[in-house]
Parts: C-alpha cells; sequence; structure tokens
C-alpha cells in the first residue's frame, strides 16, 4: 500500500550551523544544559526542524536524530514535569513547556516518516525487511506521544493522528512488521503500540485523574499482546468488544448492536477478552491479600484504577441519567479554601435584602457572583450550563477567565437564585477550540458549612475543610472534604466552626483525589 504522510516541505538548504558529522552532533547534544529544559529544547527543536526542511539523505536526518534521543527522551520528561495534569487553562509557564514538547515530539515524528516515505516511494525496495521496521516503529512511537501528550492535558488528539496510526498499523501488517522488536530498550513492536493508543482511548481518558494516565499505560506495557484485532466479531461477547475504522481519522468506539458504525470502510473489531481477564486475576489476588479489616475505598489507587479500566474494557458503563439540555449559568470557584471563603460569605447575606429592593422598586441578580477584590482575587466567575442530569452538569467556558480547574478538583456550584453553595467533584475535561474549556461535574452535596480540622495528636495545623450536607434531607452530616492525606483509620481530629467545637473521629474514606479527601466520621 502506498503510505500517505503529513511532512514538511523540504525547501531550503541546511544551515551551516547544524552539524551533521555524527561524532561532532553527539557533542553538541551531549553539551546542553539539561539543567535549562526550556533552552535546550528550543536548541534541539530548531535543529531538527533545520533537517527537516532541508535537502539531504533521510538516512543521515535520522542518523542524527538517533543520536539525540536520549537526550530528546531526558527532555521530554521534563517538559512533562511542567505541563503534565496542570489546571487549565494552562498558565504561561506550563503552556510554553507543552507546546515546546509538542514540537519536540512532532519534529522528530517527521523525520522518521520522511525516511519511511522516501524508502517505501521507491520503486523497488531492497532489505525492506532490515529497513523499513526502524522508521516505521518510531513514527508510531512518536504519533502515541502525541495522543498521550493530548490526554495529560486533556486537549483532544491533533488532527490526522488517528489516521495516520491506522494506516501504519495496516503498513505494518502488510509487510510482516508487525511484530519487531527495534528498541530493547522499548520493549514494544509495532503492534504494541497501536494496541497501547486504541486502548488508551478507551480509557476514557478525559476523565483519568493525576498520573492515572502514565499508570494506565504501565498496565497495557506489563500486559503485552493481549488485545486481539479481529475481522469478524462472530462468535464473540458483543459486551467485550470494540470497533474501529482504520481509513478514517477517529478512535476506536463501543460496538453496539444496531447502533451507528463509526465512519470508514475499512471496519476492525477489538477484542481487549484477554487483557480484561489477565486484570481480573490480578485485581482479585490483589483484593484478596489485602487486609479485611481496612475500611478505605473509592480512593483512585492502582487497585481501583483496575476496576474501572477493566469496566471500561470488559463492560462499558451506560448512563445512569438522562441529561436535559439546558440553557443557563452558574457562579463557580475552585478548590476547598474557595469553596470555604465563599460559602462563608453567603452565609452573611441578608435574605430579606430582596424583598426589601423589590419592595422598593429595585432589582435583585439573577446570579449572584461577589465582585469585590478579594472574591475576585479567589477566584470566581460565570460558566454557561449546556446540560444537566440528576447527580451533575455539564459546563462550558469561552476562554479567558479566573477559576482554573482539572479532574479530581471540587468546585463550588451556585445556581440562578440560589443561596447556598452546592459542592462537586469534576469528573472530566477537555479543551476545546480558540482554549474554551468544558467539563462535568458530579454534586455530592447541595451545601456545605466552612470549617477549620486539626488532628488532636502528632502535631498536624489547623486547616480550611467543609462538612458536606447530606443529599438526603433527614440523614445526618457525617462527612467531611478536607485537603489531601488527611485520612487515616479511626484518626481524631478537632471540627470548629460556627462558635462550636467537636471531637471527632475518621471512620470510612469515601475517596480521595490528589486535590481532596472525602471521608465519614463519627463524634467521639
Amino acid at each position: 500500500m502506498a503510505l500517505s504522510l503529513s511532512v514538511p516541505v523540504v525547501t531550503r538548504p541546511l544551515p551551516p550551523e547544524v552539524e551533521v558529522n555524527p561524532k561532532k552532533a553527539r557533542a553538541w547534544i551531549e553539551s546542553l544544559p539539561l539543567t535549562k529544559t526550556i533552552e535546550s529544547a528550543r536548541a534541539v527543536i530548531q535543529s531538527i526542524e533545520a533537517m527537516n526542511a532541508a535537502k539531504m539523505p533521510g538516512d543521515e536526518r535520522v542518523a542524527i536524530v538517533e543520536i539525540y534521543r536520549p537526550v530528546v527522551t531526558v527532555l521530554l520528561d521534563e517538559l512533562q514535569a511542567i505541563y503534565a495534569y496542570s489546571s487549565l487553562p494552562l498558565p504561561a509557564k506550563q503552556a510554553e513547556a507543552f507546546d515546546l514538547s509538542a514540537q519536540l515530539i512532532t519534529q522528530c515524528c517527521y523525520a522518521y516518516k520522511m525516511l519511511l516515505l522516501e524508502k517505501t516511494g521507491k520503486m523497488i525496495l531492497f532489505n525492506a525487511k532490515k529497513s523499513l521496521p526502524g522508521p516505521l516503529f518510531w513514527s508510531m512511537y512518536y504519533l502515541r506521544a502525541q495522543m498521550l501528550q493530548s490526554y495529560k492535558v486533556y486537549y483532544p488528539v491533533p488532527h490526522g493522528v488517528w489516521q495516520e496510526m491506522h494506516q501504519l498499523q495496516l503498513f505494518a501488517e502488510e509487510q510482516g512488521l508487525t511484530a519487531e522488536i527495534v528498541d530493547a530498550g522499548v520493549g514494544a513492536t509495532a503492534a504494541d503500540l497501536y494496541a497501547d493508543a486504541l486502548m488508551m482511548s478507551l480509557a476514557d481518558p478525559y476523565r483519568l485523574m493525576y498520573q492515572e494516565a502514565d499508570k494506565a499505560l504501565d498496565l497495557l506495557k506489563q500486559n503485552r499482546g493481549l488485545v486481539e484485532m479481529r475481522t469478524s466479531a462472530e462468535g464473540l461477547n458483543p459486551l467485550r468488544l470494540f470497533v474501529v475504522a482504520m481509513d478514517s481519522d477517529q478512535p476506536p468506539k463501543v460496538l453496539v448492536q444496531g447502533g451507528r458504525p463509526p465512519p470508514g470502510q475499512l471496519l476492525r473489531i477489538v477484542d481487549p477478552g484477554k487483557l480484561v481477564e489477565k486484570l481480573q486475576q490480578r485485581l482479585r489476588s490483589q483484593t484478596s491479600a489485602s487486609a479485611p479489616s481496612a475500611k478505605s475505598r473509592a480512593t483512585h489507587d492502582l487497585t481501583d484504577l483496575m476496576g474501572r479500566l477493566i469496566r471500561l474494557w470488559g463492560d462499558p458503563p451506560k448512563r445512569q441519567f438522562r441529561r436535559n439540555p439546558t440553557d443557563s449559568a452558574v457562579a463557580l470557584c475552585a478548590g476547598i479554601k474557595a469553596i470555604c471563603y465563599f460559602t462563608e460569605l453567603a452565609s452573611q447575606e441578608d435574605p430579606e435584602a430582596d424583598a426589601r429592593a423589590i419592595r422598593e422598586g429595585g432589582t435583585i441578580p439573577l446570579l449572584r457572583i461577589p465582585q469585590d477584590p478579594m472574591s475576585q482575587m479567589i477566584g470566581v466567575e460565570e460558566w454557561h450550563v449546556l446540560n444537566q442530569s440528576a447527580n451533575g452538569l455539564r459546563m462550558h467556558r469561552e476562554s479567558g477567565g479566573s477559576v482554573s480547574v482539572t479532574v479530581g478538583e471540587v468546585v463550588g456550584v451556585r445556581f440562578v437564585g440560589g443561596r447556598t453553595w452546592n459542592v462537586g467533584v469534576v469528573r472530566w475535561l477537555t479543551m476545546l477550540e480558540g482554549n474554551a474549556l468544558e467539563f462535568g461535574v458530579e454534586l455530592v452535596a447541595p451545601a456545605a458549612d466552612s470549617i477549620t480540622i486539626e488532628p488532636t495528636i502528632g502535631g498536624g495545623r489547623s486547616n480550611p475543610a467543609l462538612r458536606l450536607l447530606s443529599l438526603v434531607p433527614e440523614a445526618e452530616s457525617d462527612t467531611l472534604l478536607t485537603t489531601p492525606e488527611t485520612f487515616a483509620d479511626l484518626r481524631e481530629f478537632e471540627l470548629k466552626g460556627k462558635g462550636e467545637v467537636h471531637t471527632v473521629r475518621a471512620t470510612t474514606l469515601m475517596e480521595r483525589t490528589s486535590r481532596f479527601d472525602m471521608f465519614q466520621y463519627q463524634e467521639s
């Protein structure tokens, strides 16, 4: 098959400052100060970009990129440490690191794709089994890197990446190159890279929290060769199957009988059944080995992640609640400290003020967003609600704004006409074109009391916290939302709020993310 891959147009001669002598190129790349990540990344990008735009043999270009690759790997790791899993929209430093990382991945990918096109474009291809595996593998490797980078900042996968990934997989199958291990350090084949791409897209990546994309990829690396590609679903469990159009620019989707197939004519069935069974066995062994007296649950550790991946890959969940389209607005703040502040501010409002204003012929604001300097510094603003279900909202905001969010963050939501701040958790997040943001929030409490919490022993300091009011009116308030790593089984705390002091004991951890602990307690 003929490959059609995006590469830069060769238009200019190689600048004299770009060294293509292997010995001198190695000396130059090793001289770069890796402690100056931004400056070094820019220098490497400029060098590879100049080679990609210059008229030079593909083998020579890739030979230099191969010399660069160990340093490129370090730079990508350092850049990722700056931008990955940050709140959105990305602050200036994180945005710069993300952009440099994307450029570095793209330029490396170009070099290998150009060599692949050069070799496959020849009328007669000698030593195909020796000359093709390298550029094919590394082209797919950097395409997968583009996908993973997008997931870690909740950005859409760049246009054309899926199309090229499908195309290279088909080419690898045609040439019999799917099982070649090109680099012992990576320890993967082209088929493994493709399976990683498929399964990461099916891991609901825009719901993954801090470092969970890395953990999911590690699980896939530990269980290589268990994802199968088929041309027919006959005789297989339809609940464990996905379909991918390999002539499209789309990821795989759930195979639903009677549903609309993805656009494209070349359809393949993705069968992760063996992978799911292996993870189930591992999960059972870990669960049976854990202490039976443990009271923690839903802590978003590796065991919890495996459970969620098993459900996603083995029995894709159905929507629990119907979504009702709406066209309304809410006030939004993010973080425990912000919710504590605005909850306390709301408690000081005069409930009779609106009635007096109406009697005096005035108007009242439909949406109460504090405009004082302190409130604006902490961060509160208006977000648009696209739809609403029994337990959540889909929110939208155009570019700009002062409130930043990430998956696993706790947010405060105040509805039109409302006097309390609902408490919710960000469950998914995506960045749209023009830097617009959308996220889904699960509402966990209709209101909360602002308090402080301090451990009675151990020398811990006092921290702001929220005592959540139950969604069930008649239930007692017995849930706390605190800063992360606060909970420990049966740990004793002193709660202060509304002029009262209570001594309580933590009982059950309900949820832990990188942003908060939510747990139940009892009065001591």
